[in-house]
């Protein structure tokens, strides 16, 4: 079985080409801001599939499914993006129905968060589990949820947006509105923006301006990451408080969802045991040790590749009837 995966973000779009075991067989992808909004941007990714196909000596007729995942937020039913805050000219481009008559095949689509989760379920370390939520951890805190073997999607497409239930009514401002959200404490872009502001203007002598090569305005989560491997003082008092917001966090998912797994992707991919150890310990603080102790709680084993995989899951899922 041939599949084609799009993974459509603000800085790539990526074709691929796989098999129903999630085996790439082939795989491109172009820049997308440079594409200018989604007239040009469909038209490239075309193109890029043809690109693909041709590499790979397939016929488009031997392809099965075609699944696309996307920035959210999403209109499921209707197959189209809304308002994605990072692609500007993008606004309510109804993907499936161009790629289906493009291509004349079954397109299946859902936000990139909703996506990985269904790629975990499908190809992970966690695969096959049927109560399972995977967090991005990534720029930002995006959330998928499988309950029974099937994703969560919600009354309007919004189920598993972790990063936007409020941990502190009085935090800080969040870009989506609220005040206080998961995604501003444990969100790589937030943290690395709190981590310039106050180095800057506190002028903090750190380790971790060193790991940023000395430029205030590149430091992000991962320099944040070595400096804690090398035991920097102000880079563990940060990442105390990052891992307490964490398992808040996390905590709140345990309780409402019960799960049997939780698999984290960047930040906990680059850390591992420096994240995982510290977490799975502050847990008891924020739920009950039922909920945590039938839980496994892992970093994701997907790495590069989950872009690739969580498009090609979404057309496999879809081919199943479920997605």
């Amino acid at each position: 079985m041939h599949i084609l995966g799009i993974d459509i973000g603000g800085t790539k779009i990526t074709a691929c080409l796989g098999d129903g075991t999630g085996k790439i067989l082939a795989s491109k992808r172009i820049l997308t801001q440079p594409l200018g909004g989604s007239k040009n941007g469909v038209e490239a990714t075309f193109d890029l599939i043809q690109q693909v196909l041709k590499d790979s000596e397939v016929d488009i007729a031997h392809v099965q499914a075609i699944g696309i995942s996307s920035p959210g937020p999403i209109d499921y039913k209707a197959g189209k993006m809304l308002t994605p805050p990072n692609l500007k000219g993008w606004e309510n481009t109804e993907l499936v129905r161009l790629f289906r008559e493009a291509f004349k095949k079954p397109v299946f689509m859902n936000n990139d968060a909703n996506a990985a989760a269904i790629a975990e379920y499908e190809f992970g370390g966690c695969k096959g589990i049927p109560n399972l939520i995977y967090l991005t951890l990534s720029t930002g805190m995006g959330g998928g949820v499988i309950i029974d073997g099937t994703l969560l999607q919600g009354a309007s497409d919004t189920a598993g947006e972790v990063g936007h239930y409020v941990l502190d009514i009085h935090g800080p401002f969040c870009p989506c509105g609220l005040r206080g959200c998961f995604e501003v404490y444990c969100g790589g872009a937030n943290l690395a923006k709190m981590l310039q502001k106050k180095i800057k203007h506190e002028q903090v002598h750190t380790q971790i301006l060193k790991e940023a090569g000395g430029n205030i305005d590149t430091i992000g989560a991962n320099h944040l990451i070595e400096a804690v491997k090398k035991n920097d003082a102000f880079a563990l008092s940060i990442w105390e408080d990052f891992i307490e917001r964490l398992a808040q966090g996390i905590g709140v998912i345990l309780m409402c969802f019960n799960p049997e797994a939780i698999v984290l992707g960047t930040m906990a991919i680059h850390a591992q045991d420096l994240l995982l150890t510290p977490l799975i310990k502050t847990l008891p603080k924020y739920a009950w040790k039922q909920p945590i102790g039938a839980c496994r709680i892992e970093a994701s084993i997907l790495g590069s590749q989950i872009s690739e995989l969580s498009a090609l899951a979404l057309a496999i899922s879809g081919l199943k009837g479920h997605a």
